[in-house]
């Protein structure tokens, strides 16, 4: 037998209620209120097969079904319809400390919770020592529980919940818990399940975690599977979702630019109107305006959000008021926090561009290649100027944005751009399936990456 995990075309649905109570007061006092209800298919004809030994991502946008997907396999749900298959013991990593007794202490609710995995009380006593000290409590054992912070519980819960022996693992969310140190900690943990042949089934919203660890990935949307493959590839297809309804929010949010500011505003033509970020800063004598910023993929289909690596387009429309004799357009590339981190101009470019007649309308486009920004959220600022630019026609100052996805794992804002090279056969790639952890020493800042 191969196959650890098998759904077939299995659906779950949820009763919502319409009506605002469902006490019985509620029904005394409204006796005509009937108990209406809409469903709610949390899973919908979902199909898979998880074989023996798998290290399994599950990702997806809140509300996807992927809890509900875990909680169907532990047997805690049943199925509305189709079928669940579940070859061996299960240890379900789902809602981590419930069960415990906050005026317990720390040893006691060690018992408690490890009689609920099917522990007994002799094989707790050889452990105890070792689940304290994995959850770093050596010095509040004898402790009550209610007296603990939230992360001190849940360090607790994780520890107890490793000692389960079953071969099938369902873990949701177990990386959220702990510091720095003790995530490091989870992460040995993961390798020795890989290395012991476990079958381990991660639901997470941390994408480079399904990237370093998982061997295989499945997208989840609406309680329907998307996609599913190698972990790279799907978390790919996730962040393109993501970045496609992040453009559709941005066209959604899109306003108009700012106002010209003061006697610029008198001195020039009624701008048109553009779909810049709102309270941006505007200035400008008029003659020439922008009157919108494009950012386009490699096939010229426009988006807000791109992936690390892979090029950019920033289209510039324009309109002419009044005919110039010179013209530079210059763009700078903002940090969130409004920290120049890059531009580029025509004029130190060498190149020159020259004004179309009034009335008419032109655009320039910005070519980048390989986009290195690194994750996160970057402002614009465009301007168009007379040489060498004594006068500003128009300026919009962090007035259009975008967002960057990077593929993990990568520090900084800027990649290098770079490869890798050693002389004889001692350098080549890591083998399929191979574990990769990204660390960060605290004190030497040093970082390495390792394989496991």
């Amino acid at each position: 037998m191969t196959v650890a995990i098998a759904l077939e075309e299995v659906s779950k649905r949820y009763r919502v209620p319409l009506d605002r109570g469902t006490t019985l007061k509620y029904r005394m006092v409204h006796p005509r209120s009937s108990g209406r209800y809409r469903d709610l298919f949390a899973l919908h004809d979902l199909s898979l097969e998880i074989p023996y030994g798998s290290f399994v991502g599950v990702i997806g946008a809140n509300g996807c079904g992927k809890s509900t997907l875990l909680k169907l396999l532990a047997r805690i749900l049943r199925p509305t319809s189709g079928r669940v298959t579940v070859n061996g013991p299960v240890s379900p990593f789902l809602e981590l400390g419930v069960g415990f007794n906050p005026e317990l202490t720390a040893k006691e609710n060690i018992y408690l919770n490890g009689a609920v995995l099917g522990l007994t009380r002799r094989q707790l006593d050889g452990r105890l020592d070792e689940i304290i000290g994995f959850a770093e409590l050596e010095d509040f054992a004898d402790q009550k529980l209610k007296n603990f912070s939230s992360g001190m519980q849940v360090r607790l819960a994780f520890s107890v919940a490793i000692q389960a022996d079953a071969g099938i693992l369902l873990m949701d969310e177990v990386l959220a818990v702990g510091d720095a140190r003790f995530q490091e900690r989870c992460f040995d943990v993961f390798n020795r399940y890989k290395r012991q042949g476990r079958t381990v089934v991660l639901v997470t919203h941390d994408l480079s975690s399904v990237d370093l660890y998982c061997d295989t990935a499945y997208l989840l949307d609406h309680g329907r599977l998307v996609t599913s493959g190698p972990a790279s590839e799907v978390c790919s297809v996730y962040r393109r979702m993501v970045g496609e309804r992040a453009d559709a929010d941005a066209e959604a949010a899109a306003g108009h630019a700012p106002p010209l500011q003061g006697e610029a505003a008198a001195a020039s033509a009624e701008p048109a109107p553009v779909a810049g970020a709102p309270g941006a800063r505007r200035w400008g004598s008029g003659e020439l305006r922008v009157t919108e910023v494009e950012f386009l993929d490699r096939h010229g289909v426009r988006h807000q959000t791109f992936t690390s690596g892979e090029p950019m387009t920033m289209r510039i429309h324009c309109l002419v008021n009044t005919q110039v004799e010179d013209l530079i357009c210059g763009v700078i590339v903002h940090r969130g926090d409004g920290y120049r981190l890059a531009s580029a101009n025509t004029f130190f470019s060498g190149l020159e561009l020259r004004c179309p007649a009034a009335g008419e309308h032109f655009s320039i486009d910005l070519v980048i290649d390989e986009l290195r920004l690194l994750g996160g959220h970057y402002q614009v600022t465009v301007l168009l100027a007379a040489h060498p630019t004594s006068r500003d026609y128009d300026a919009l100052e962090q007035a259009f944005d975008f967002r960057v996805m990077s593929p993990p794992p990568q520090i900084g804002l800027l990649s290098l751009g770079h490869r890798w090279s050693m002389s004889g056969d001692l350098l080549r790639p890591l083998g399929a399936g191979t574990v990769r952890r990204y660390e960060v020493e605290p004190d030497a800042g040093a970082h390495r990456l390792e394989s496991a």
